[in-house]
């Protein structure tokens, strides 16, 4: 006969359980954690369980708490992952037996004692396994202690895999039960790998962008930034002295109240001028800032013998810049 877990038997039992902890999270995380266990718990009471449990388990991982973990193993016995409830319960059960309430720990205990008898184990048995067996389950290593001994195990579709040096891998798919029930996988002797066979090797890691060394980059951010600073002067410079010589003129025909109407269009382009004059100097702003880092990044004599740089205003007719020597 199927048993559920009696967790919400006494809705003042499932409210007193939650309300405490031992863990201490960040000032910041506590009401992001709190809101999530109360999200869970509605949604636990509309028998959303999915949907609870994602709430529960983000709200534990930023503030463990047995009172949280507790509601979790109710969610997850609702989905019939029954083993990862019955270990919820054994956590619950130990850290209560350490810190109290003596209440709690009876609580776990009694609800684990009951789920137990339901639970789907699977066994892995192997005959004389080779020296350095290697032994996964869905892609996690597991230790050789966990052969020829039956552990639980949620429902559903597992994988199992076992490689050793010099032999072949082997692996399998097993499909665990609902509940009450023990499976075997028996796993054989591994074959022995061809001469000259490779074994399995883990992917390469993705190689990493090189960075560029500093050396490099401040001479580098200094013409880019030098070179768009002066851009920028040309621009602000030429434009000021234009929009300059509009508004002299503007000045002779216009008055207080206005300019007449004929010279609309040069009161237009004066205002243009002016604000590409604006930008203009403000890119030569940003030019210098990003050249006088790259002048800061450059490597000191001491480190790098005859390594220097020299900036020289160039002004002459019709030019007008900076010249970068490195």
């Amino acid at each position: 006969m199927k048993r559920g877990l009696s967790f919400l038997g006494s809705g003042v039992l499932l409210g007193a359980v939650t309300l405490s902890g031992t863990a201490s999270a960040e000032p910041a995380v506590k009401p992001m954690a709190e809101a999530l266990f109360r999200q869970g718990r509605d949604l636990f009471k509309r028998g959303q369980y999915p949907e609870a449990c994602a709430k529960f388990e983000e709200s534990q991982r930023l503030e463990p708490k047995p009172g949280t973990l507790l509601n979790l193993a109710v969610c997850h016995e609702k989905v019939g992952k029954l083993a990862t409830a019955w270990a919820e319960l054994s956590s619950v059960e130990e850290v209560a037996r350490r810190e109290g309430p003596p209440e709690r720990e009876a609580f776990a205990r009694a609800q684990r004692a009951a789920l137990e008898e339901r639970l789907a184990r699977l066994e892995l048995r192997m005959e004389a396994p080779p020296a350095s067996l290697s032994l996964t389950l869905d892609g996690e290593p597991l230790n050789g202690a966990a052969l020829n001994a039956p552990f639980p195990l949620d429902p559903g579709r597992h994988r199992v895999a076992a490689t050793a040096p010099g032999k072949k891998a082997w692996s399998t798919a097993v499909e665990v039960p609902p509940e009450q029930a023990t499976i075997v996988v028996a796993i054989p002797a591994l074959e022995d790998a061809p001469p000259g066979a490779l074994a399995p090797r883990a992917a390469a890691p993705r190689p990493r962008e090189p960075k560029l060394p500093a050396a490099s980059t401040g001479p580098t951010l200094m013409a880019i930034g030098f070179s768009v600073g002066a851009v920028g002067l040309v621009v602000g410079a030429v434009a000021g002295a234009l929009t300059l010589s509009k508004s002299g003129a503007l000045a002779e025909v216009c008055t207080d109240s206005g300019c007449p109407p004929s010279w609309a269009g040069e009161l237009s382009t004066a205002k243009t001028l002016a604000n590409v004059s604006n930008a203009g100097f403000a890119v030569l702003a940003v030019g210098a800032g990003v050249g006088v880092a790259g002048l800061l990044m450059l490597p000191s004599r001491s480190s790098t013998a005859g390594a220097s740089a020299a900036l020289t205003p160039v002004l002459g007719p019709g030019s007008i810049g900076l010249h970068i020597t490195f």
